[in-house]
């Protein structure tokens, strides 16, 4: 990594009063005022020993891929799914409560008593429904195709919506050549994404899925069936409604409002630099900022960033104009959007299709792929490294002098965290506040899992081997000169 490594004993650096009073925030000291230099190629580095002491873990003999977390805050667990095993550990020392042998858990999403598991089975997907108070307990098994991968390897995300809803982003088949957005369970009927059209999906990597008011919404990074010379992948934001109920003479059994629209993260300039590869996402409903994750192409130099979007300008837009291609000859043009400023509306229980016109499915069926590029927050993102590669992410919100701070943990593929400022100021761009080592000298992996829990002030991270829990504020640790 080329970044300068301080082990965090003594320092007195700038910098370090400012990763010190944001660790102090809820004692109500300062940050320091902007003109402060903050350096980010020169951050205390917590290495793994002096963490060590302050870090929980849990492993179980022969157990690897600890890559599914969820947070049961109401009982005070943590759901851990791994390989074969299916952990209900303490949320206070990740203690071990219950475990279950289970197969390759892709699917772990807990909904009010319930929790929801799907795994890959040894190629045959399965979906079980247990109670949460006890995992042994087997309310209700289904066939996972749909809902989750055959193969580990395939990307998948899903969401339960509040009305029991299951909404997943995975590949329908062995080959993993039919990729598929589609809705089961509850009480709307089963809709999917065309099958086979690369117009739709083009061999997507799915991230992220999100309930939010009227929509569901799907995160992802796709080869770009728009760009015309070579071969480019593009990240994406895609969105049903969620009252949809397909098609009557075109669409049967498939949306009707699906849409798509491109997320740009990039170094501005003349020439700008993208970081066209979605990672992953983190979501604060309560501001309707969405972190995100980018990185350059595995096969390119290795580069990272993160940038934030509004939800206001994903419905920005989605409101805009359509890129439609008439023919595979055409040119990929402007097209009026038919229906701007787009609701889902109401259901009509009577007669549900009765605004289902023959034209609007035709629209339905070719305009899906949005004109407009989602624009970040900031010109330019928020953090940025070079020959670093970033895997996961969570933010935090820390009270300063007079204003809300966001502060984010970033999850490297080397097995460390960075801890950085996320800010609009450019006088603060790209603050590395630290670095924390989780793993001893020489050993590099990837951070599987981020989780944080912002009432017990932790993080929760899922490695191949372990699960750790890691105290968000360590201040004993440090010494300053003041």
């Amino acid at each position: 990594m080329a970044v300068s490594r301080l082990e965090a004993v003594s320092l007195s650096m700038p910098g370090l009063l400012l990763f010190l009073s944001i660790h102090l925030a809820a004692s109500q000291h300062p940050l320091p005022s902007p003109d402060e230099e903050c350096s980010r190629r020169v951050h205390p580095v917590v290495s793994y020993q002096a963490l060590r002491p302050w870090v929980s873990s849990f492993s179980f003999a022969g157990v690897q891929d600890y890559s599914q977390l969820a947070l049961d805050i109401n009982r005070n667990q943590l759901i851990v799914g791994a390989r074969n095993y299916l952990f209900k550990l303490s949320l206070f020392n990740i203690s071990l409560i219950q475990v279950e042998c289970q197969n390759y858990i892709r699917v772990l999403l807990i909904s009010g008593k319930k929790l929801f598991t799907c795994g890959t089975n040894a190629f045959l997907p399965v979906c079980t429904t247990r109670q949460i108070g006890n995992l042994s307990r087997v309310i209700d098994r289904v066939n996972g195709v749909a809902r989750c991968p055959y193969d580990p390897r395939h990307n998948s995300t899903a969401v339960v919506t509040s009305q029991g809803e299951l909404y997943a982003a995975t590949v329908i088949d062995f080959s993993g050549r039919d990729p598929v957005i589609y809705r089961s369970l509850g009480n709307m009927p089963p809709l999917r994404t065309a099958q086979y059209n690369s117009k739709w999906l083009n061999e997507p990597n799915f991230i992220a899925a999100y309930d939010m008011g009227l929509f569901t919404y799907f995160f992802l990074r796709e080869n770009a069936v728009e760009h015309d010379c070579g071969k480019v992948v593009y990240s994406r934001v895609a969105r049903v409604c969620k009252n949809d109920l397909g098609g009557r003479f075109l669409l049967e059994d498939t949306w009707t409002t699906f849409m798509k629209a491109r997320l740009n993260c990039s170094r501005s300039g003349e020439i700008p630099f993208y970081y066209n590869e979605l990672q992953s996402t983190f979501y604060l409903p309560e501001q309707d900022l969405l972190y995100g994750i980018f990185t350059t192409n595995v096969n390119s130099i290795a580069a990272s960033a993160v940038c934030s979007f509004n939800l206001s300008a994903i419905t920005q837009a989605f409101n805009g104009p359509f890129r439609y291609q008439e023919n595979p000859r055409s040119t990929w043009l402007p097209t009026p959007n038919p229906i701007p400023n787009f609701q889902c509306g109401t259901v009509n229980d009577n007669t549900p299709n009765e605004n289902l016109t023959e034209r609007s499915l035709q629209d339905a069926q070719r305009l899906f792929l949005m004109n407009d590029v989602v624009q970040p927050v900031s010109v330019d993102p928020l953090v940025t490294q070079d020959n670093v590669r970033f895997s996961k992410l969570v933010v935090d919100i820390v009270q300063g002098r007079d204003t809300l701070h966001h502060v984010m943990y970033i999850g490297t593929e080397y097995g460390t965290i960075l801890k950085v400022l996320a800010t609009s100021n450019k006088s603060l761009r790209g603050c590395f506040l630290e670095e924390m080592q989780l793993l001893p000298s020489g050993q590099r992996e990837p951070i599987l899992s981020l989780q944080i829990l912002h009432s017990d002030r932790s993080l929760f991270v899922g490695l191949n081997g372990n699960v750790l829990k890691i105290p968000l504020e360590r201040c004993s640790n440090y010494k300053t000169e003041r």
